[in-house]
């Protein structure tokens, strides 16, 4: 009887190959996990509670139009990104009302825009929201990870 021995090279290919599938299927798998959480309004509703939680916000203006919330990330890193447009006033009230604003400092970017970087609440690794005062837009990003 022979002794059938496996080439290295052969073990290395099909070793690559396993992990390759493995690291696509996690990867598609994630994906559309956050395409469909972002689709679903009741995943949206917590999305928002979690930005809010994280950045250590108040709600968002009632006057707040074209407001979005998505995710991304996989079960390692979570991240949002919100969004919203308001009257200058109302985003200054909203500045104020909100504790993670308050503490932090303002730096000054161009094009009349201004960036906060929060201490993020509930074990949040990143909090910070831009504001650009020429479109009356805040942007807000937060992150666990």
């Amino acid at each position: 009887m022979k002794n059938k021995t496996r080439s290295p090279q052969l073990i290395i290919i099909v070793a690559s190959t396993a992990l390759l599938v493995v690291v696509a299927f996690a990867a598609r798998f994630f994906a559309s996990s956050n395409s469909r959480d972002n689709q679903d309004v009741a995943k949206q509703k917590e999305m928002m509670t979690i930005v809010l939680e994280w950045g250590r916000l108040s709600p968002f203006p009632a006057s707040a139009t074209r407001v979005s919330v998505e995710t991304e990330g996989n079960s390692f890193t979570r991240s949002f990104r919100a969004n919203f447009v308001a009257p200058k006033q109302d985003i200054q009230t909203w500045i104020s009302d909100s504790p993670g604003l308050n503490e932090g400092v303002p730096e000054e970017l161009s094009g009349n825009k201004v960036k906060y970087v929060i201490t993020p609440g509930a074990g949040a690794s990143k909090a910070e929201v831009t504001i650009d005062y020429v479109l009356n837009q805040v942007e807000i990003h937060v992150s666990w990870g």
